[in-house]
């Protein structure tokens, strides 16, 4: 079992951010890290730590979550971070800005 999902970071180079068990929240932890990286949208390295910070929260274990340069478990459920152009594509291939994508408040149905 589980609630996998991954976040893919693209900027110089990709990083998967991978979730075990929240990956129905997912799409709300980026809108938070997000608002909260605004500074960092065009630094692939500081954004992706901001990221996964948002995702991991205090959780000190040694399981749950995971960094990759390959998408594992949950390759159905990824949404993308392109710091490049500053979009975020959903898993149905609906690509929206940084701004859009904290303002909106459409549900991403996984």
């Amino acid at each position: 079992m589980g609630d996998r999902a991954n976040i893919k970071v693209c900027g110089a180079g990709d990083v998967y951010l991978y979730t075990h068990w929240a990956g129905t929240e997912l799409p709300e932890v980026l809108k938070s890290a997000l608002t909260r990286g605004v500074d960092r949208w065009d630094d692939p390295q500081y954004l992706a730590r901001v990221i996964f910070c948002k995702m991991v929260g205090t959780d000190d274990s040694i399981t749950g979550y995971g960094i990759s340069s390959k998408c594992g478990d949950g390759d159905d459920r990824v949404l993308t971070v392109d710091v490049n152009t500053q979009m975020v594509t959903w898993p149905d291939g609906k690509t929206i800005s940084f701004q859009e994508y904290i303002d909106s408040d459409e549900e991403i149905d996984w």
